[in-house]
């Protein structure tokens, strides 16, 4: 299988997020799946603007759902927490924290509230939930009122996973690790520190690296008021050796953040044997306890105590031997388990996959028995078009349909093809349609506006309108006019009293003819099944775009689409479709707040979808036993025939 990647966050400059992809890239690689990255900065999309954070956006909801499309993923991760909207591939997000919600007083009022809208909107996707602490796990359970039990771990490993020498010698430094930012209360961790040091006359320093992330008063008066400090040492973003250096000759390491998600650094310094300071009830305290010193980072006293008890574990040179449970073994079995998740989704939206026919009479067989699940054969003009997996000339089907004939595995009834075969799933409507009702319903189609094509599908199309209790229609639009015509079919079909019997089933606007997913068998069917009413021409481009039904259906052909220069936009019609969407989704609120793997009721810009994936999936499961079981059944019988035979000789 093929799992994407998101990695607009990966970096030459490792931060937390980047160092994670790092884990998750390389714990991926271990486990056998094609592995395929995103990245707004990668993309051929060179036309967005140069700011990072809106080159992400704009990557994320206009090109990164085609890329994936393109590349055939079957599953995605999201490491940095949100993705585009309508995404349907099972997919993770990875939640590191939640602090621009519990602690918004850190970022700015727009900063906080476009990522509460953005992880609202990636949440309308059902995605699985991932986070990294326990600390986020239960801050994403209260804050976005999620079942803690559907929120998994997946969490990183150091960079120094594994043992590092002790050295004895230690600078005369204290560290920290992190970005310049309000949440890294270093204001008070530096005012406190050197508070300390005056009381106590110490003989430390305090070094800082990380660069400034973001730039308001707080940071700023920061590094004004402590930046020519002889005691506090700002080193701005360091690179790996500089920094692995830096742990390794530290006397100590503080860290008094308000909200940590994991902290990293943290984990970093328990690789170096550092003692350590860290705020409680933070992740930072989560993954040290019970070896840290944790304190109140609100509190000076607090803080003071820390110093003192941290100094005296210097002084006394003490050994500190971390139990570290945070490990590449641990990543690596937390997303064996996040991946059989997604698969298991990905099973339960892709049919049973159908073994392929060994020659050209099995599909043949196999063709009319899918006719039979609906109780119908096959016409014989219709026959060869129908014919799925292998390509059959017109010459050798008539020869093929001689010899089953004889072998009394197919018989004829008028111009129609039937298995010798019991199966069916469909039962043919009674009779006793209101015909009357079905000629009201294909009127009333004349006198919408805005519909490029009509084809009849489903049973409609099979038996025809006149044999069909209702009419199932699927319907190309002109642009910007998808929810106008669905709601001018509800209101007429309301006023006509044909609200049951006109079923407008697939919708598909102009600009979006291509079926994306799912591409398998029972889809390539439906649509090779489609009858023209209106616009045959439109119909055929349509078949344009879709032409991965072939893969399905290699006998399936069709006119060449007289294509038009420019297709009208009708930009005027932009503002009443919308208002007609967003009102359709109210009214589907709760339909559409189901699982999307069983839902029918699909909403898009580009197409409305009103066809049951339980039907698909009874039918899919169906055709698959039939099969085999017809398959056993002829064997079977061929095998004791050859015994026969024998027995004669």
């Amino acid at each position: 299988m093929i799992v994407g990647i998101e990695t607009s966050a990966l970096s030459n400059r490792i931060t937390g997020t980047s160092r994670y992809i790092t884990c998750l890239l390389e714990q991926l690689k271990t486990l056998g799946d094609d592995i395929k990255l995103f990245s707004a900065f990668h993309s051929v999309n060179n036309f967005l603007p140069k700011k990072k954070g809106v080159q992400k956006f704009l990557y994320r909801n206009l090109f990164l759902k085609k890329e994936m499309d393109k590349e055939y993923v079957d599953y995605a991760f999201f490491p940095d927490y949100f993705m585009p909207k309508n995404f349907t591939i099972p997919s993770a997000i990875i939640i590191h924290d939640l602090s621009f919600v519990s602690h918004p007083q850190f970022y700015s009022k727009g900063f906080a509230f476009f990522y509460k809208y953005q992880l609202k909107e990636t949440l309308k996707n059902s995605p699985l939930i991932l986070t990294i602490s326990e600390y986020s796990r239960k801050t994403i359970s209260e804050y976005l009122d999620i079942n803690i039990e559907k929120i998994r771990l997946l969490q990183a490993y150091s960079s120094s996973d594994g043992e590092i020498n002790y050295n004895q010698k230690k600078d005369k430094y204290l560290l920290f690790v992190g970005h310049i930012e309000p949440r890294k209360n270093l204001y008070f961790l530096i005012k406190t520190f050197l508070k300390w040091k005056e009381i106590t006359g110490v003989d430390l320093k305090l070094i800082i690296a990380g660069e400034l992330w973001i730039k308001n008063e707080d940071t700023m008066k920061i590094l004004y008021e402590f930046r020519n400090h002889t005691d506090v040492e700002f080193k701005g973003y360091v690179e790996e050796l500089e920094l692995s250096r830096l742990y390794r000759n530290a006397s100590g390491f503080v860290h008094t953040s308000f909200v940590e998600g994991f902290c990293l650094p943290v984990l970093e310094a328990m690789h170096n044997k550092l003692p350590i300071i860290c705020s409680s009830n933070t992740a930072a305290e989560e993954i040290s306890a019970p070896y840290s010193i944790t304190i109140d980072p609100w509190n000076d006293k607090s803080m003071l105590e820390g110093l003192d008890r941290l100094y005296q574990i210097i002084s006394a040179k003490e050994k500190i031997n971390y139990e570290i449970k945070y490990s590449s073994s641990l990543m690596k079995s937390q997303l064996v388990e996040v991946i059989d998740i997604l698969k298991s989704k990905i099973k339960s939206r892709v049919s049973v996959s159908m073994p392929s026919v060994k020659n050209k009479e099995e599909a043949i067989e196999k063709t009319l028995l899918y006719s039979g699940l609906f109780n119908s054969g096959i016409k014989k003009e219709h026959l060869h078009k129908s014919i799925f997996d292998v390509e059959i000339n017109k010459d050798d089907l008539e020869s093929l349909l001689l010899k089953l004939y004889i072998e009394n595995k197919i018989y004829f009834k008028d111009d129609t093809i039937f298995l010798n075969n019991n199966s069916s799933f469909y039962k043919k409507p009674p009779a006793g349609i209101v015909k009357s009702k079905n000629k009201k319903s294909i009127k009333l189609m004349n006198f919408i506006p805005f519909i490029s094509s009509i084809s009849f599908s489903g049973g409609t199309a099979h038996y025809g309108y006149e044999n069909h209790d209702d009419i199932d229609l699927f319907i190309i639009t002109k642009p910007n006019a998808l929810y106008i015509v669905y709601a001018l079919i509800h209101v007429l079909s309301l006023l006509l009293r044909v609200r049951k019997e006109l079923c407008a089933n697939y919708l598909i606007d102009e600009r979006g003819m291509e079926i994306k997913y799912p591409h398998d068998f029972y889809t390539a069917h439906q649509i090779i099944s489609l009858k023209a009413f209106k616009n045959e021409n439109i119909l055929n481009r349509f078949f344009d775009n879709n032409t991965w039904i072939q893969k399905y259906f290699p006998n399936f052909f069709w006119k060449e689409a007289e294509m038009k220069n420019s297709v009208a936009k009708n930009l005027f019609l932009v503002p009443i479709n919308k208002s007609l969407k967003i009102l359709y989704r109210f009214i589907y609120r709760k339909q559409l707040a189901k699982n999307q793997n069983k839902t029918s009721l699909k909403l898009e810009e580009h197409f409305i979808k009103l066809h049951t994936n339980d039907h698909r999936q009874r039918i899919t499961e169906e055709f698959y036993n039939s099969w085999k079981n017809y398959k056993a059944r002829t064997t079977s019988h061929s095998y004791a025939s050859q015994l026969k035979e024998k027995a004669v000789v």
